[in-house]
């Protein structure tokens, strides 16, 4: 095993709710690691902007709507226009939902039937950002990330079952790929140990639309398979974002036995593996979570 070869997580991205949180942690380390052009998607393109100034003039932020097909294909039409492929979609836009935390001091039963009954509506709204839109985002991006295979010298399109996934290496070195890089491309997306919870930590409707997004991603990890493009999802605990604000940032054991919340440090070192070529041989799920998992009511 060669220990000197060079890393290079070096990737044309694209991240949805790039602009804050864990979206704008993530942009960042790819900045700092040399990816050539990053494009954050967002519906606030204020906040977008601004991100991207403080980031590098290699991040392009476009406004987009991801529960939006037309939003959405708007964004892939430029990006396709502007560089036509990319090498990572990065499915992390999210909102918390309806909350149900208090469900879990009720002392009756018509208390909790209320908490359970209230703001029904948000449901829908919940699904279709945190669920809905990581298909819909996944599928509108698969012909750049397609094309993101051939520039790297891959066989396009799907393979037979019958034989392994050709590649042309002669002209690899012109375009500075290292010919030991086997990396494909794929679909990160961000989850939630939400969804593996069975304590209510947020809401319902969150924990179960995450739920939804982590056997999704799993599904397109099989279903694209043959297409050449990997699906992975990563899976967060409690990590400094919009959604967290306010909460505390200690931990007793029994709550996360690493006994803070998550950094900027391990949110980016999980994606740097999976962008760069350590992480070609990946292709599932991963939690990040301080061990939180692992002393709650859980699957994972």
């Amino acid at each position: 095993m060669d220990t000197s070869i060079p890393l290079n997580p070096s990737n044309l991205v694209v991240i949805t709710g790039g602009g804050s949180g864990i979206g704008h942690a993530i942009a960042s380390a790819l900045v700092q690691t040399g990816a050539s052009r990053i494009y954050i998607l967002g519906r606030r393109l204020a906040a977008l902007a601004d991100a991207a100034s403080s980031l590098s003039n290699s991040v392009i932020p476009i406004e987009c709507d991801v529960t939006s097909p037309t939003s959405v294909s708007a964004a892939v039409s430029r990006i396709e226009q502007e560089i036509g492929y990319i090498d990572v979609l990065i499915n992390n836009a999210g909102m918390q939902g309806p909350n149900h935390r208090p469900a879990n001091d009720a002392e009756t039963i018509e208390e909790l039937q209320s908490i359970l009954l209230s703001n029904a509506e948000g449901w829908e709204a919940t699904f279709a950002v945190n669920s809905s839109a990581v298909l819909y985002v996944s599928a509108a991006f698969l012909k750049l990330l397609d094309a993101g295979n051939r520039s790297r010298g891959w066989e396009g399109g799907k393979l037979p079952a019958d034989r392994a996934r050709r590649r042309e290496k002669d002209n690899l070195t012109k375009i500075l790929i290292e010919p030991d890089d086997e990396r494909t491309s794929q679909i990160i997306t961000v989850g939630s140990i939400s969804g593996l919870n069975r304590f209510t930590t947020a809401g319902l409707a969150y924990s179960c639309s995450k739920a939804a997004a982590i056997h999704l991603c799993k599904m397109l990890a099989y279903l694209l398979a043959p297409w050449g493009i990997r699906s992975n999802v990563i899976n967060p605990g409690v990590y400094p974002s919009v959604m967290t604000a306010g909460s505390t940032d200690s931990y007793n054991y029994k709550e996360v036995p690493a006994g803070c919340k998550g950094s900027f440090q391990d949110i980016a070192g999980v994606v740097l593996y999976l962008v760069g070529k350590g992480g070609a041989y990946v292709n599932g799920s991963m939690n990040t979570d301080g061990g939180r998992l692992s002393v709650m009511p859980a699957t994972y």
